[in-house]
């Protein structure tokens, strides 16, 4: 395996272990299922948004250990779009970044993080730490993961996943606005304002 393939490996095991880790501390110490994508009753919008990002995400990740593991053999099936070790590198970079702001953002929300939208929750509006810079700090470290794929494995594939699932999550995004506007009404409001949604 090269040091590459190394490096993004263990990217992809801290990204891992660190969400599948705050899921079952929350269940485990509060009692909280904190992963609703795609669960409870929601309106057909917010179903249709959950499941895209369900499907995507979960491809993204697929993929990702594919091409750690059968990169050359991806490569000769698939057009590749440009080869720059120096670029493959800025993508091991890229998703460093956006693996540190995704597990700081989570660490942040402590026990308000969820996965999707919680209807059947009131949780705390967080406003400090990350979330005092962006919205959405744990997107914007995931847009920074896609971008980071595709930079280290520049090919069809990547580049598709890389729009796919910036527009699912963007579209998500825009969905927990309406929810959290409607269940925090102006202490959102004012958040927003002052607030930019990503950077």
């Amino acid at each position: 395996m090269s040091v590459l393939n190394i490096l993004s490996f263990t990217l992809f095991i801290i990204f891992l272990s660190s969400y599948s880790l705050k899921l079952v501390v929350l269940y485990k110490n509060n009692k909280i299922n904190a992963n609703v994508l795609g669960k409870g009753k929601k309106d057909k919008k917010i179903e249709f948004v959950e499941t895209a990002v369900k499907i995507s995400s979960f491809t993204w990740g697929i993929t990702w250990i594919l091409e750690i593991i059968a990169g050359k053999s991806i490569n000769k099936s698939l057009y590749i779009l440009f080869s720059s070790i120096l670029v493959n590198y800025l993508g091991i970079l890229f998703t460093s970044v956006g693996v540190g702001i995704f597990v700081t953002a989570m660490i942040s929300m402590k026990t308000s993080w969820r996965v999707g939208i919680d209807k059947n929750t009131k949780t705390k509006l967080v406003t400090y730490g990350v979330y005092n810079h962006s919205r959405n700090p744990a997107f914007v470290g995931f847009y920074l993961m896609f971008i980071g794929l595709f930079l280290t494995y520049p090919n069809i594939l990547t580049a598709l996943i890389l729009i796919v699932n910036i527009v699912s999550i963007h579209r998500l995004v825009l969905q927990e606005e309406i929810h959290l506007e409607t269940l925090f009404g102006m202490e959102y409001i004012s958040y927003k304002e002052k607030t930019p949604r990503y950077l």
